[in-house]
């Protein structure tokens, strides 16, 4: 019997990984639960036919969701509704994007209701190293080259020193591990394993 397939497909801003990073531990535990997945950038995915249910995330930017998501949502509708989905989205950096009863943001609503999602999440970033969501960037992208700059030009010798330390080949942890929600996001993904599988 061939393996259920679910596309987790996802949009992010230029440099944040963030997103992507949530969305391959979608797909990481889908598979150790028994499903055949595919991780797929949203504005690459051509037809959603090939797959028996999608999960598709977008990150935030100043309260809108990503549009790359909101174009798949649109793009897609009529298959979508024939499907499981599922919504998340990514950031804002803050306490409350953690929280359980997050509603989704104007655009995330609208592809909900296009699609027929059965549900929506949204996961809270953290700061972290440079090129990931974080120091020197967003769940949405790095923040203006001259305030980089000058954050760069105010660090001394030691804090650089220290950063490169930490960034070096030999450290083995996984940078999407120490997220804050990284628990909230697996035990997520158990839940669409779940309800896929029925009771």
């Amino acid at each position: 019997m061939a393996k259920y397939r679910v596309l987790i497909a996802y949009a992010y801003g230029i440099k944040a990984e963030f997103t992507q990073g949530i969305a391959e531990e979608i797909a990481a535990v889908l598979r150790e639960d028994g499903f055949d997945t595919e991780l797929r950038p949203a504005a690459e995915v051509v037809s959603v036919g090939p797959y028996d249910a999608v999960v598709l995330g977008g990150a935030l930017r100043a309260n809108r969701w990503h549009r790359d998501a909101r174009r798949f949502a649109r793009r897609h509708a009529a298959q979508l509704r024939s499907r499981p989905v599922w919504l998340f989205s990514s950031g804002p950096s803050s306490t409350s994007a953690s929280e359980p009863d997050v509603p989704p943001v104007p655009g995330a609503s609208r592809a909900m209701n296009r699609a027929g999602a059965r549900g929506h999440i949204t996961f809270g970033s953290r700061s972290g190293r440079r090129g990931r969501p974080g120091r020197y960037g967003s769940a949405d992208g790095p923040v203006r080259p001259a305030r980089r700059l000058r954050g760069l030009l105010d660090r001394s010798a030691a804090d650089r020193d220290r950063d490169q330390d930490r960034a070096r080949p030999d450290d083995n942890r996984d940078p999407y591990a120490e997220h804050q929600d990284m628990t909230r996001v697996r035990d997520w993904a158990h839940h669409i394993a779940n309800e896929v599988n029925g009771p």
